[in-house]
């Protein structure tokens, strides 16, 4: 006999469970959404997670891990805590509760008819096919096991005219990268710096003579987006720039090739934004074993109105927490961004949603956390060792670059003189920021004062070609050019191939009529600086004096290649032409140098020669 009371009580636990059964989220209904959306992009084949999550069986199986990170919000990788970015890879709070209830629920598959298919990724790219694709031209060897590994490759690209780049994607080809940061180098610095090292690539944690090409960040993490430039910040790659592509290599058990590839997005709307890259650094870190509160600080007074369009955030394995704040003129503070949880394994580059305006007179600045104890995770030395400032990964940095805009020019250039005085404050013994603040000076027309902080960078590092340039330069710019040439000719001594000494050896000797010895200068110029519209412009013009046509031709040609709004080669171009026979190209050279000079009397008389 049952016991009626004691049936119905079961009854009643038993339409519960199946009531709280059916309420809970299911797999085909609310998970798969989430999983497929923000998680395979990393979790599929091919890619650098360790595991699959392309379907309900393997989404299962991982169910209890899956809740524990998205619950501590170390999945999808996210390290900004404060600030509203673009590409913002956080599951809503809702979501994430979503995954831990069907967790606890069992993980129920709910109808599988109504399930949505796994996403389908193309082996292509995430944009469409690009207009451009270079590959590293050698392949790089990763053995399975080892310590990390840096290497910049250089990677030639064959363009022939300015192009403008709205995108980039950067497909590493191998689990064994980390990370990826790419910069470009006008010079042929770079190709020096890899003829000179064995191995593909040179080593090193700085790029060499690469930089941010119009001050845009590049480069690649796990699960980056891919994401096009607003409208008029495309930057400009020009003919004969190089890329170097650096590599942070970690070995995974397994021998691995690594060939990166790199494709480019181009667009017709020419570059109209640049930006400025602000560097908030220190090179004061010293951290003995044990110590867990080490703190690292910098600032920067600036001097105009900016506004911050994006920023990039670095440190390595022992750093904790990072913040940048922006202190008022009010006294009002604005935190910039945040990361309470740092990883060195998921940096990245943050551009903010909506562009950040500051007034004349703020303080930016940094408070960089760093625990290098036993008990700081990310530590990868047991027992922890001394950690100093330096540029390999087992050692320390702390820097914040962002990219700014300001109103002008002149605006621009004193930013950049507050930033030298400021890096003077902390590394007063770096030659080359004494020698950035003599060209600044320079520029500014404090010739003498120029001098005096060219000599200081002589100094600290004697014999530097760039010095005697630099020393050169203000010589010229006083129209003493006497010495002037005695300073490039001195630069030649310390380093016969520097190009920038013969371009302006060359102008030098030009303004005395020596067309042809003038010449022998800008070729050789032209062996270390091939992308430079002057250097080409200044090599059609001798072949132009010395009444080589066609060679004036080409290099006016190479010259708008590069710079399409170079007046000079432009009207020269349609001189040259006009003087070849070819009348109507010359016609329409000199058109668009009228386009840039309306009204100008000495094109209007070209044209109107053409026309008899």
């Amino acid at each position: 006999m049952v016991d009626r009371p004691s049936f119905l009580m079961m009854h009643a636990l038993l339409s519960v469970a199946a009531l709280a059964q059916a309420e809970a989220p299911t797999f085909a209904r609310e998970v798969a959404p989430i999983i497929y959306r923000s998680c395979c992009g990393c979790h599929r084949p091919g890619q650098p997670a360790p595991f699959s999550l392309l379907g309900f069986d393997e989404v299962w199986k991982r169910r209890a891990q899956i809740v524990e990170v998205t619950q501590q919000r170390l999945m999808p990788p996210w390290l900004p805590t404060h600030g509203e970015f673009v590409d913002d890879r956080r599951l809503a709070t809702a979501e994430v509760e979503t995954l831990r209830r069907w967790a606890e629920a069992g993980g129920p598959r709910g109808d599988q008819a109504s399930e949505p298919p796994p996403p389908v990724f193309a082996s292509g790219w995430q944009l469409r096919e690009p207009d451009l694709i270079v590959k590293a031209p050698i392949a790089l060897s990763v053995p399975a096991s080892g310590p990390d590994v840096v290497r910049n490759l250089v990677i030639p690209v064959e363009e022939l005219r300015l192009r403008f780049v709205e995108a980039i994607e950067i497909r590493p080809g191998s689990r064994a990268v980390h990370h990826a940061v790419l910069g470009v180098d006008g010079t042929r610095e770079s190709r020096r710096l890899d003829a000179l090292d064995a191995e593909p690539g040179f080593a090193g944690m700085t790029l060499g003579a690469a930089i941010p090409p119009d001050g845009h960040f590049l480069g690649w993490t796990p699960g980056k987006s891919v994401r096009r430039n607003v409208p008029g910040s495309a930057w400009r790659l020009r003919p004969g720039d190089d890329l170097v592509l650096q590599l942070h290599l970690v070995p995974t058990g397994k021998a691995e090739v690594v060939q990166p590839e790199i494709g480019f997005y181009f667009t017709e709307t020419p570059t109209q934004t640049t930006f400025v890259p602000v560097v908030l650094f220190s090179e004061a870190i010293d951290i003995a074993p044990g110590v867990a509160d080490f703190v690292l600080r910098d600032h920067l007074d600036v001097p105009v109105p900016v506004t911050i369009h994006a920023i990039y955030p670095h440190a390595h394995f022992v750093c904790r927490r990072l913040r940048g704040v922006a202190k008022l003129p009010d006294g009002s503070e604005q935190v910039v961004f945040a990361i309470e949880a740092w990883d060195f394994d998921w940096q990245d580059d943050y551009r903010l949603r909506t562009p950040l305006t500051l007034p004349a007179g703020t303080r930016l600045s940094i408070e960089y956390v760093y625990d290098n104890s036993d008990r700081n995770p990310g530590n990868p030395v047991r027992p922890p060792r001394r950690v100093r400032f330096g540029q390999s990964s087992t050692d320390e940095m702390g820097t914040l670059t962002l990219a700014v805009t300001t109103a002008d020019r002149a605006q621009r250039a004193r930013l950049d003189e507050a930033m030298v005085a400021r890096d003077l404050e902390k590394v007063p013994t770096a030659w080359n920021v004494w020698l950035r603040r003599a060209r600044l000076l320079r520029e500014r027309g404090d010739n003498k004062a120029a001098v005096t902080a060219a000599q200081r960078a002589e100094q600290l590092a004697p014999g530097l070609a760039d010095v005697a340039i630099e020393l050169g330069l203000c010589a010229e710019s006083d129209r003493r050019f006497a010495e002037a040439r005695a300073h490039y000719e001195e630069a030649l001594r310390r380093d016969p191939a520097r190009g920038l000494a013969h371009l302006q050896l060359g102008t030098l000797v030009a303004r005395d009529g020596r067309t042809e010895e003038a010449l022998a200068h800008f070729e050789v110029a032209l062996k270390s600086l091939p992308n430079s519209s002057i250097v080409h412009n200044n090599v059609a013009t001798a072949h132009f004096q010395l009444n080589r046509l066609e060679l004036a031709a080409a290099h006016f040609e190479r010259a708008l290649a590069l710079e399409p709004d170079y007046f000079a080669s432009q009207f020269n171009l349609g001189r040259v032409l006009a003087r070849l026979g070819r009348k109507q190209e010359a016609r329409v050279a000199l058109q668009k140098a009228a386009a840039l000079r309306p009204g100008e009397a000495v094109i209007l008389a070209e044209l109107e020669a053409l026309g008899r």
